[in-house]
């Protein structure tokens, strides 16, 4: 059976969101032309973000879903999930846009029988600028796939898990153009945040040692400026080499400080007086 004969399936769109007034009129108007709806799982928003969405009428769902202690952003989409009703969902970020290009393809290719996901790249930026390398041009993830088989797993950094066999998951040609943050100050901002997974990492692997702290750093700078590539992008490629060598620094000392931290009772206990202090004589 030929494409052309199949029914249209339904397609709608999850993303989370958390104080995005200005990415969201872009983010609402590359998508209520052409998909069925959009669900929108909000983490407590304090500004104008569920005004715009409501204001886009009934095609656009905002849930008020601000997380609780130990849920994470793959929580906050997986509620998107159960709260969606089309056949297929477009997992996005707020600072993502969807090119026509895209648009048509992911319609086409929600049609084809044979495939239950679909893998496609993002052109990321970052200060502002299209990245070619450092390893922002490595993201290919499932994030288009039927709703009932889809769901996410992981803490900042959210994993794909499809249930289907990987002979069933296609690759999109096109790519989503993902803007990133507005200004490198952000960037610091939500480094921190992601810290905490990484150093989680590093703890399942033992004990660190000295020079690790040194090396693990240097190594990830000569993989993302010099193997990934990341020299192609000229200033911004070197300060985000740079920016993730520091993350690893960051995250590789924490480790050290937990595994051999000296409590405040030890400190107190090395500078205590074995004897008590007398007065000294006063003169006659």
């Amino acid at each position: 059976m030929s494409l052309g004969s199949q029914p249209q399936p339904s397609l709608g769109v999850v993303a989370i969101s958390y104080n995005e007034q200005e990415d969201m009129p872009g983010f609402l108007d590359h998508l209520v032309g052409w998909v069925d709806e959009i669900v929108v799982v909000d983490d407590g928003s304090t500004d104008r973000t569920e005004e715009i969405c409501t204001a886009q009428g009934p095609k656009v769902r905002f849930l008020r879903a601000p997380r609780e202690d130990r849920e994470y952003y793959s929580d906050q989409r997986n509620k998107g999930i159960a709260a969606a009703q089309s056949d297929w969902l477009l997992h996005m970020d707020i600072d993502e846009r969807v090119t026509h290009s895209l648009a048509r393809e992911i319609r086409e290719a929600i049609r084809d029988p044979a495939c239950d996901g679909y893998r496609f790249r993002r052109l990321n930026h970052f200060m502002h600028r299209p990245m070619r390398g450092g390893g922002w041009q490595d993201w290919n993830l499932i994030h288009l796939a039927r709703r009932e088989l889809f769901r996410f797993g992981g803490m900042f950094h959210e994993s794909c898990h499809l249930d289907a066999p990987e002979d069933r998951v296609g690759q999109l040609k096109n790519r989503m153009v993902h803007f990133n943050e507005h200004n490198f100050e952000k960037r610091l901002t939500k480094s921190g945040v992601y810290l905490e997974e990484l150093v989680r990492q590093i703890e399942k692997r033992g004990t660190v040692r000295g020079w690790q702290i040194l090396w693990a750093p240097l190594k990830e700078f000569l993989k993302k400026y010099f193997y990934k590539l990341g020299f192609r992008d000229g200033t911004p490629g070197l300060i985000s080499a740079m920016h993730s060598a520091t993350a690893v620094f960051r995250a590789y000392a924490l480790v050290w400080d937990r595994q051999n931290r000296v409590s405040r009772a030890e400190l107190e206990q090395q500078v205590t007086w074995k004897e008590p202090l007398r007065h000294a004589p006063q003169n006659p």
